[in-house]
């Protein structure tokens, strides 16, 4: 006598292709890709969206789903509907049948998450004070910039006079960039130990470094070099006993763009710099946002760069690294103020066979400098400091 032994034969899903058959809205598994039909893959169905959709409706009505209408038949394939209703059941059931449920390595209706996939800590804020100056990009460490003076305008002539001769003359500046470097290591230990990208996350940190140096410098430019004008006015002052704002920052940009553009280097403002607390506060001046206004003042604490609103064609950079109360104008278009000269950047690396480190280094060469004087100002207590520490 013999006897024959039948195994049930699991489904191996690995290396299975899914397709959706738009016909009758189920989803098959294959071994190759469908030309004419499921059946010559080898094709077989798994999932039904049909009942997927009839299963939605009937779980938004509380009293239907508790009274067991929903059912597991979208899933078509016996184990698959097999395993979500067993896990459903045992997630019904609650106690330790619940607990087991959600810490089984082997349900497949349960991601085990040992560790966060966010890594938290390696984001920094946006560094927007560069988009104060015009970004350059030279290929060498020396920089020349040739800046030229114009002659006069026309004069009134006597009979029998001739005019005078005129002719441009230049001036050349030279420029040399400076050299900045970041250096990381990635430790053998440090690789085993964590499940994320190690190399990826240390890259992004270091690419935001870059950015927070080219910012700070632009902005200590701005804070050193532009020339420095007093405010008419504090712009969040009020009138006594009255919700009118007693100066308007309207006209302080207002004569720090009739400068920039009477200085007759051709420039024009298009850039003011400030930080987020003086932007609320420029915001709330009833210069600004009206004295009936009904809504409440539409203002940021994002960094960044926007229109400035109240001031059509000129953009607004916020970044906390501007000292309160100074608010910084440049032109970045016709006769840039500032440049951000990009020079070349390198990226390096270097393995310890005897520890297993990896080191890596990246070496960027910028320079943040004032090429025209004569298309920025600065505005010197614009606003009262508050301390936000």
């Amino acid at each position: 006598m013999t006897t024959k032994v039948f195994n049930p034969k699991k489904a191996d899903y690995n290396g299975m292709q899914l397709w959706l058959n738009p016909v009758d809205k189920t989803v098959y598994a294959t071994e190759s890709a469908p030309k004419y039909s499921f059946k010559e893959s080898n094709g077989y169905a798994i999932y039904d969206f049909n009942k997927h959709f009839e299963n939605q409706k009937l779980a938004k009505k509380d009293s239907s789903f508790a009274n067991g209408a929903y059912q597991h038949d979208a899933f078509v394939d016996s184990e698959f509907k097999a395993l979500a209703q067993e896990y459903s059941d045992d997630v019904k059931a609650g106690g330790r049948q619940r607990s087991a449920a959600l810490r089984s390595f082997t349900n497949s209706a349960v991601d085990i998450v040992n560790v966060w996939e966010t890594v938290l800590g390696k984001d920094d804020r946006t560094f927007a004070g560069k988009n104060l100056a015009k970004e350059i990009a030279v290929p060498n460490l020396l920089i020349s910039i040739d800046t030229a003076t114009k002659f006069g305008g026309m004069t009134q002539l006597d009979e029998g006079q001739l005019s005078q001769l005129k002719e441009l003359t230049y001036t050349r500046s030279n420029f040399e960039a400076n050299k900045y470097g970041l250096k990381f290591v990635i430790h053998e230990e440090a690789r085993l130990k964590n499940v994320h990208n190690v190399l990826q996350d240390s890259i992004q940190v270091a690419s935001n470094k870059v950015e927070q140096r080219q910012s700070f410098d632009v902005i200590s430019v701005c804070d050193s070099d532009l020339t420095a004008k007093a405010v008419q006015g504090v712009w969040d002052s009020f009138i006594s006993g009255s919700d009118r704002s007693t100066n308007s920052p309207l006209i302080d940009l207002g004569i720090a763009k009739l400068q920039i553009e009477g200085s007759g280097v051709g420039g024009s403002l298009d850039r003011v710099g400030m930080h987020e607390l003086d932007f609320a506060k420029y915001m709330s001046n009833t210069f600004v946002r009206g004295v009936a206004s009904t809504g409440p003042s539409e203002h940021s604490f994002e960094p960044g760069t926007r229109e400035l609103p109240g001031f059509p064609g000129v953009g607004l950079v916020l970044d906390n690294a501007i000292k309160q109360g100074d608010i910084y104008c440049t032109d970045v278009s016709k006769q840039p103020t500032i440049a951000l000269f990009q020079g070349p950047q390198r990226i390096g690396s270097a393995h310890d066979e005897e520890t297993g480190d990896d080191k890596y280094f990246i070496i960027d060469f910028h320079l943040a400098t004032q090429i025209q004087s004569e298309s920025g100002r600065q505005l010197t207590s614009a606003a009262t400091p508050t301390d936000w520490t």
